[in-house]
């Protein structure tokens, strides 16, 4: 656990049999103990595995792209919080905590000092018009902002700056000529992930390579879509060669951890008539399908940290749902030993292609 993580913890274990205290949990918190925490601690969280964790407990929670809707005006005596790695996540939480703290509530912030954290103190002590109380531990900072009478008065000129509000979700993304659907909250929402792109470009190859069409195919950690709608264009302007024009419709299934995730690849979906459904999950641990194909590019970082067992994650999950000789496809960075993770689970592991410093590396089940 890291050591703004380990600020909190007093303040989610102490507080008063008659005030709710609402926790922002993104994916810094996957190590939090959320048994050890006051039963009246509400969780707010973006991650099924986290909200998943949670529920557990018996507490109550709320998965959502933090939608902080569903609570009513001034309910929450505290709202915790330790920053996200992502600026207009950040700012999104500090602004919606204003309204749902009532009279004498306290926003509670925590993080380093290279993640901005001094800064974003600063920024929600003037949006709530309040003087900050900040403890330094080293690199870390707890930051204390309480609200007073004023401090909705005027607070809209106030708020965090945001380039648009966070709900927004709009085709701002323009990859050859096509429009995605995207929005903030999710991981390389602004941009094309170069690995990605490098194993779309090859998708032609890996759909033609099977003995008999694939029908059905997992977008394993789908983002906002671009695997699957890559997969399915393609999918669509092949099925007319004399190659591929017996071949059935390909039935695309997406799963991502994180709900914003799920919004944008619900919304590209429909707009490119995509066959098939978006599903939250933990790594597709609560799909039971196999499938004939898999396509991922599997995360190596955990909000601010490195986590070399997320690949490894990925690789046994594909193994699961793989069917009897079914094939999936990986790109990874050069650095991340995927070949030597997956020799356990598959027959054939073969690296079929290096560039820019990414491998395409394709896993086969006997």
């Amino acid at each position: 656990m890291d050591t703004s993580l380990s600020l909190l913890l007093p303040h989610l274990h102490g507080t008063g049999s008659d005030d709710r205290c609402l926790l922002v949990a993104d994916e810094n918190l996957v190590d939090l103990p959320f048994a050890s925490l006051a039963p009246n601690v509400q969780v707010l969280s973006n991650r099924f595995d986290i909200a998943q964790q949670a529920k557990l407990t018996g507490r109550e929670i709320h998965f959502n792209d933090f939608d902080f809707s569903v609570f009513a005006d001034q309910y929450f005596s505290k709202v915790i919080y330790r920053v996200s790695k992502e600026k207009s996540v950040t700012h999104h939480i500090i602004n919606q905590s204003l309204r749902v703290l009532n009279h004498k509530g306290e926003l509670i912030l925590t993080g380093a000092k290279n993640e901005g954290i001094k800064t974003y103190a600063h920024k929600a002590g003037e949006y709530f018009a309040s003087p900050v109380k900040v403890q330094k531990h080293g690199h870390d900072y707890l930051a204390i902002i309480s609200k007073n009478n004023a401090s909705l008065e005027s607070s809209e000129a106030r708020a965090l700056a945001l380039q648009k509000p966070y709900e927004s979700l709009e085709p701002s993304l323009n990859i050859e000529n096509i429009n995605f659907y995207t929005k903030p909250g999710l991981f390389g929402w602004n941009k094309i992930d170069r690995g990605s792109a490098l194993l779309a470009q090859h998708l032609n190859d890996f759909l033609g390579g099977f003995t008999t069409p694939p029908q059905t195919l997992l977008d394993l950690g789908c983002g906002y879509g671009y695997l699957s709608v890559m997969t399915a264009l393609t999918w669509k302007k092949n099925s007319s060669s004399n190659a591929l024009k017996k071949k059935t419709p390909l039935r695309i299934v997406a799963t991502d951890n994180c709900a914003a995730a799920i919004i944008a690849c619900q919304k590209n979906f429909k707009t490119f008539t995509v066959e098939g459904e978006v599903i939250a999950g933990d790594c597709a641990g609560n799909i039971n399908e196999t499938f004939d194909a898999v396509l991922c590019n599997p995360p190596f970082h955990q909000g601010f940290k490195t986590d070399s067992r997320l690949t490894e994650k990925f690789i046994h999950s594909t193994a699961l749902h793989l069917k009897p000789e079914g094939r999936a496809l990986f790109v990874a960075n050069q650095f991340v030993p995927l070949e030597k993770l997956a020799r356990p689970l598959f027959t054939t592991i073969e690296r079929t292609l290096e560039a820019d410093g990414f491998k395409l590396v394709q896993l086969i089940k006997a």
